[in-house]
């Protein structure tokens, strides 16, 4: 990262930590009330998103998942292919590859807050996620003018005075082999191009542990009309991080720690309606991964691959949301959540690796509508037994930049206080 670039993001980064500590109105996620001392709640979200299978281009656009797998297959994949040029009076190809992703999400957050005080609570929260992305490669032969070969033992031209007796166009398992652990043309065993050493791009699925958070919350101030208050945390990295090659896998999270800075600030000073106002802010710190580095942001298949160093962008959240109580156990809310991240420095040797740096600084615009039931009253009153809340939210990423997931899902929400 340049000098000048790094003093500007830490100026930036100690001017929101300073107004976290000191600016009321500029807030995060939740609300600003604190569990009573002594008071446990357990809570249990459940998410199920909707099949996605686009996402937000750096325009804005919307394009399907797996664009950067649907591509001419030639020498800008496979550099081997460049000696063929010349016999095909052209760009040498064995066709071009057709490949469609859609993702199934589904996840749990349990969460465990305690009220030390009547202004100071702590909690953790664990995510668990079941994850599907179904994966369809095929391969078109249609424009293909390379071939493989028995007779010669290698790819050739398809067609012309150089095309052998033999030839024939490549099947979507031998384009798998290439990318994969390499092409055997004539059945002996042994590998006659090597390969990129990828996984099989084929459906993949598994479940496992997200990545904890740890957080602490302390009102700093309240009256008649107003809560205000802050959080600070730590996300540790005990999520499955991605495999670098596996084109179809999906991580569980990113590999390295964050710290957590919140600020919630409710304004109550209208009947029956709750306003918030939220900021977040996590800083990402640095850490040493094995990626794939290829020449590209959009050509993926390479057999580069190094131990990087990597700064992650540190990521903003702005959140406004309205909330009606109907009825002492009834209610309704609509909330609005802007969401940015940095962009990423990556390195290796002193070196940025431009390539593994773009569109790797996403935008996000979200709205959620939430309806929610609660037994807390009743229970104050004597009237029920268990204290308890649930609530059913949509949410809908409606704008995007930079490979950010256009997504949709529904969640209930289960709070038992004790």
């Amino acid at each position: 990262m340049k000098k000048t670039e790094m003093k500007k993001r830490m100026v930036f980064s100690t001017t929101v930590i300073l107004l976290f500590l000191f600016i009321p109105l500029i807030c995060c996620a939740d609300t600003a009330e604190v569990l009573p001392k002594g008071i446990f709640y357990f809570d249990t979200t459940y998410y199920h998103y909707f099949n996605i299978i686009k996402r937000y281009n750096p325009d804005g656009n919307t394009e399907p998942l797996a664009i950067d797998l649907n591509t001419d297959l030639n020498s800008s994949v496979f550099p081997d292919l460049t000696l063929l040029d010349p016999l095909v009076g052209g760009s040498a190809s064995i066709g071009r590859s057709d490949v469609d992703f859609s993702l199934l999400i589904k996840n749990f957050e349990f969460s465990l807050y305690y009220g030390i005080t009547d202004k100071l609570s702590f909690g953790v929260m664990v995510p668990y996620y079941f994850l599907k992305n179904k994966v369809n490669a095929r391969l078109d032969s249609s424009t293909a003018n390379v071939g493989k070969s028995s007779l010669l033992n290698s790819l050739a031209p398809l067609s012309g005075p150089f095309a052998p007796p033999d030839v024939e166009p490549l099947i979507a398992d031998d384009v798998q082999n290439l990318i994969g652990k390499g092409l055997d043309i004539n059945g002996d065993g042994i590998t006659d191009i090597e390969g990129f050493n990828f996984k099989r791009v084929e459906t993949w699925s598994d479940r496992g542990l997200g990545d904890i958070e740890i957080t602490g919350k302390y009102q700093f101030f309240k009256n008649s009309n107003w809560r205000l208050a802050c959080v600070g945390g730590v996300r540790l990295p005990t999520g499955e991080v991605d495999d670098p090659d596996n084109l179809a896998d999906i991580a569980f999270g990113d590999g390295q720690t964050d710290l957590l800075f919140r600020l919630h600030a409710d304004y109550l000073g209208i009947k029956n309606l709750l306003l918030n106002a939220t900021m977040r802010y996590d800083i990402q710190l640095p850490d040493h991964e094995l990626l794939r580095v290829p020449v590209d942001v959009n050509l993926p298949l390479t057999a580069n691959k190094e131990t990087v160093k990597r700064n992650l962008g540190d990521a903003i959240e702005l959140e406004l949301m309205g909330s009606y109580e109907f009825t002492k156990q009834l209610s309704g809310g609509l909330k609005y959540r802007y969401t940015k991240r940095f962009k990423d420095d990556i390195e290796n040797n002193g070196r940025d690796i431009i390539s593994l740096e773009e569109e790797t600084n996403p935008t996000g615009q979200m709205f959620f509508i939430t309806l929610g039931y609660s037994t807390v009253q009743m229970y104050l009153e004597k009237k029920f037994a268990v204290p308890f809340s649930v609530n059913l939210s949509y949410r809908n990423r409606f704008a995007g930049t930079n490979n950010l997931n256009k997504s949709q899902y529904i969640s209930l929400d289960l709070t038992v206080f004790f």
